[in-house]
This record gives structure tokens, sequence and C-alpha cells, in this order.
């Protein structure tokens, strides 16, 4: 098992899952396009070690494959804690409880962590600290400036004095200053908020690399007050060394890479971004806090850990779905009827979550999704799909024939209006606000499904603002059109209705030019990332005011292309990732000298 980043970078090169590659390489941009295409074909972590501008060496793509995100973790997700679970659901006796002794003690081991006065962290010292010295990624072409893409950051509650450690992007605004992007619902927020209410400056230290379990740990939905170091020590069986900061009132990872100390001054903001983010748009150019630096810390021979977030699949997905699983013991406690949770990497985690759920009562399906909505990390899901415990949910075309077989759309689909969403949604109307939906697919006792039938409609073929189109399953119809005006996918919805006289057409997509629709995964990327539940899912030929509840007929359009004020979204259309062609030339032409 490794004990800090450089022993798992050991571990990796000795199962041939490390490519460390000398032919020099930019943090602007070149690295971006190589990590993706690494990680887009599931291909090996990378470590750079002759970065141009710098004397530290990179590391990406740590997460990069399950198997590699398994490996880091050093045990199978679901087993993390499933033990614990069966000894408070079952009754428990001395023989069940001894058989468990092993994850107990390792619990028990992991309740404090080991303060040490020698930090390998501490070998170089700057208290004259240059932010710039750090090889931070430039990303995507239209990003704000240079970020910490996996940033550990360690705040405490300034009342309580309660520990948080979260993953928020940092951005380097100068070489002493940088922007602190915690989302308004992340525990790093509340306790600045704390600290302005109290009019005092906000300790924060930034750890980068140690365990990778301390990157779960930032990112894992852990329980309010629930100490994320007692989490990482619990994954790695033992111990957290932690170590006092040069500059600030705060312990440390000891056997971190970097360490950046620093406080956040009460009322102070400066513009952050816009930044290529995990839901592949750009996210938009805001005010957040400003972290003041007063030293940085790193070893002698610092390796820089950093990642990607973009179009899916990334890295992220995988730590995404390690975590679900490690947590999903917990979740079936609390709602047992779910048998399974699958969150779509395709859509981005947040937008598409699927359960199985066993029912033996009615609407148990409606009771699970509203569990499931008030857990956590996962009230941002926008869209939950309830279907039977017979189905796969990791499966999306049997789910899809779920919906088309039981969704009764004036009695299953659940609308809630006006809800928190994740900040980086893209179709919301404003930020943090959207609406959500459930659907539920589960079998009706009351009724008979509904036929599927095959989508005949040649009078499509020609039609001057339909781009292309695309059948997923029979029921389904997806076409991508021609924008030129605000309420066109409802024109052409109306349109469809019309000719589609047998009504064999129940789920109609419509989607702009942006997405190839030919492609399953930028297809679900596209659907599910683009469009607000309430506004803009309308039914029949209705054409509805976005602000009125929606007319439940028998056929529903969901309008997936961009939108202006008009049509009631009052924040910037958020605009699509994408790499500068002449980086990827670049990348293109020295692929062969990297050895990839």
């Amino acid at each position: 098992m490794a004990k800090d980043l450089r022993t798992f970078l050991k571990v990796l090169k000795e199962k041939n899952e490390l490519k460390e590659i000398n032919t020099e390489v930019s943090t602007e941009l070149e690295m971006t396009e190589i990590a993706d295409r690494v990680v887009k074909s599931g291909g090996p972590a990378l470590l750079f070690k002759n970065v141009k501008n710098s004397k530290f060496p990179v590391v990406m793509n740590l997460f990069g494959t399950y198997d590699r995100t398994k490996l880091a973790l050093g045990i199978e997700p679901e087993e993390a804690f499933k033990w614990l679970v069966e000894i408070l659901t079952e009754k428990p006796t001395p023989k069940n409880i001894f058989q468990k002794r092993k994850y107990i003690f390792k619990l028990l081991k992991s309740l404090k962590p080991q303060i040490v006065s020698k930090a390998p962290v501490h070998e170089v010292v700057n208290l004259n600290p240059n932010l710039f010295e750090i090889p931070a990624l430039k990303c995507w072409p239209k990003d704000g400036g240079k970020f910490l893409t996996l940033p550990l950051v360690i705040t405490h509650d300034p009342e309580t004095d309660k520990r948080n450690v979260g993953m928020y992007r940092i951005q380097i605004h100068d070489e002493k200053t940088a922007g602190l992007h915690w989302q308004s619902h992340k525990t790093g927020a509340y306790h600045y908020w704390k600290a302005e209410k109290l009019n005092k400056p906000l300790p924060v230290a930034i750890a980068l690399g140690g365990h990778p379990a301390l990157i779960f740990s930032a990112v894992a939905p852990l329980p309010p007050n629930f100490d994320e170091l007692m989490f990482a020590s619990y994954l790695l069986g033992e111990k957290i060394r932690l170590a006092k900061a040069k500059t600030i009132p705060l312990l440390v990872p000891a056997d971190a890479e970097f360490v950046i100390e620093g406080y956040a001054l009460p009322f102070e903001r400066k513009i952050e971004g816009p930044f290529g983010d995990h839901f592949g748009y750009y996210s938009l150019a805001e005010p957040f806090p400003v972290l003041h630096i007063t030293a940085i810390t790193h070893r002698k021979d610092a390796i820089y850990p950093a990642t990607i977030v973009g179009k899916p699949p990334m890295e992220d997905a995988w730590i995404g779905k390690a975590i679900s699983e490690i947590f999903f013991p917990f979740i079936k406690m609390q709602i047992p009827e779910i048998e399974k949770l699958h969150l779509s990497i395709e859509a981005g985690i947040h937008n598409l979550g699927i359960i199985s759920v066993e029912s033996y009562f009615p609407r148990q399906a409606v009771k699970a999704m509203m569990g499931v909505w008030g857990l956590g990390q996962l009230s941002l899901t926008k869209i939950l799909i309830a279907v039977d415990k017979s189905i796969d949910p990791y499966d999306l075309k049997p789910v899809a024939i779920e919906v088309l077989k039981w969704v009764d759309f004036s009695q299953d689909l659940i609308f809630i209006r006006d809800a928190h969403t994740d900040t980086l949604d893209v179709a919301g109307p404003e930020t943090d606000h959207g609406s959500k939906l459930g659907i539920d697919a589960t079998p009706k006792r009351e009724r008979k499904p509904f036929n599927i039938e095959k989508i005949d409609l040649p009078e499509l073929k020609g039609k001057g603002d339909i781009i292309d189109e695309t059948r997923p399953v029979d029921g389904i119809l997806v076409l991508k059109i021609k924008k030129d005006k605000p309420f066109k996918a409802r024109e052409i919805a109306n349109e469809i209705w019309k000719i589609d006289r047998d009504k064999k057409v129940r789920i109609l997509f419509i989607i702009d030019e942006e997405i190839n629709i030919h492609d399953k995964t930028e297809l679900l990327w596209g659907l599910f990332t683009r469009f607000d539940p309430e506004r803009d899912i309308f039914f029949d030929e209705r054409n509805l005011n976005y602000r009125v509840l929606p007319f439940f007929g028998n056929r529903i359009a969901v309008d997936c292309t961009r939108k202006s004020t008009e049509e009631g979204h009052f924040k910037p259309w958020l605009e699509i990732i994408k790499m500068d062609d002449e980086i990827k030339e670049k990348v293109s032409e020295k692929w062969a000298e990297l050895g990839l």
C-alpha cells in the first residue's frame, strides 16, 4: 500500500501504469491536450519530467481508469464501509463483530492523526513566496489564467474550530494572491461566511500531493463536521501525519509535496475565471474571495500533481464512481428499497442519476427519489430516474425502454421548481437556481405498459430546419436543428407532433448544431447538460410560458438548444470547451516523441 504520492507512483510504475515523459512539454494548454487524449483512451498516468520553465515535474491522469482509482484506494470501493453498515443494521453478536475486527481496528486507528515535528513538506520553506514557481496549468484557451486543479484546501470553523478539507479551484492571480472558488454550498464557503460575520481573516492552507486517499477525502460527500483527514486515514489504513504550518495556526499534511499558507480577508472579492469546468463548458467569470499567501513550503524534489476537467469522460468521473460505491451502503441503509445507484459519467455525474428500486407499496419509487435528493451532494442531481430492481441502471438502453413502457406523463413526472443547483450548471435560468425532474419508470400494477413502436416519419427528410436526426431506441427521436430564433425548438416540436399522427414519437429531444448526435458519449452529454426540466420540457402541441406549470400531454419534447433571455435564461449561455487547432497540431507532431 502506497504511503504518499511518490510511493504510489512506484506502485504504478511496477504495474506498467505510469508513463514517464522526458520530452519538454508546456503547462500552457499542451499538457491538457496530451492528458485529454490519454484519459479518453484509457491510457496510463503521465509523469512529465521536463516541464517548460519549471524545475518541478508534473504528474497527471493518476485516476484515469477505474482500476487505477481502485489501486489508489487500496480496496474495492463497495467494501470500504459495507462491514460497518452490516454491524449497524444486523443484530450484533460477538461472532460477527469478531469477524469484522480488522475493519474495526482500522477505523479506531484512524480516529486521530499523528502530529510530527519534522515533515518532508517542510524541507524547503519560502517566506517570500512566488506562486508562479509552481507549475500550475492553463488548461483551456479561454481560461482566465493558471489554476491549481488538485488542491486540498484546509480551513477551520472560526467558532467551533472544526476542520474541513475541500477541493476548490484556485486561480493564481499574481505572485502572492490567489482566488478561492468555493461554491456557496461548500463547507469552505461556510467557514468564510462565518469569518466575515466575525470580521476576522480566515487562515487557509492548500496542500498539493500526499497519499491519494487525501484527494478522495477532499471530494467525498461526508456528513457535516466529519473530519476528512480521519476518512483519509481510514482509507490509508494508518494515521495521516500532520505538522504545524509555518505562518498560520493550522496543521498540514506532513507528506504532501507542496503546502501554500495564507489568509482570506473578510469582504474582499476579485473576479475569478472563466475556466473550463467538469460539465464541459466555460464557467462564468465571477467575484470570489482572495487568498493572500504568507508562505510556500515543499519537498526538495517536489512533484506537482494535476488533473484536467472538461467534456466527459475525464478522470474525475472515475473518482466520482468510486465515491458513489464507497457510500452506497450508507445510502441503502437510509433508503433500503434502492438496489443500485448509477450516476452517469457521460452526463457529468450530477445531471443524470438512475436508481433501481424494489417497490412493494404505491409510489415507493417516488419516496426513494425524494430520499436521494435529501442526501448531501446527491441533492445536486438534476434528472433522477427510478426503474425496477430487475433493470441494470448502468445500461441506458433498457432504462430508456422502461421509461417509454411505464411513464404516463400525466402521473409519473415529478418536477421540483427553483431548487438549488450546481453553480456550474449550464441550463439553469440563474446561477445556483434551477429545477429538477424525477421520473418514475417502475412497473405500475394498475395499468398495462405503453406500446413502443418504430418511428416512421418520411416527411422529416428534406425539412430545411432539421440538420440531422438519430433514433436511439424506438419511441425516442433526436433532432439536430438550425436555431435562428427563440422558441425554434417548440415550433419544430409542434410540426413533428402534427405529422406524427400515430403518436409513435413519445419523447422528442431537440438539439442545436454544436453537438455530434451520432457519438453516444457526446449525445448523452449534450442532451442532459443543456436543459432545465421546468422550463425546457413541454407537452404535445402546447406552447406555454416557461413560468407556468406544464400541461401534461401524451408526448413530451425536450429543448436542449442554447437559450436566450426571451426563453427564460437570465445568465449568459456557457460556451463549450474546445482546444486550439494549433495546439492539437503541435501535440500530434510530437506524439511519437512522447512515446504515447
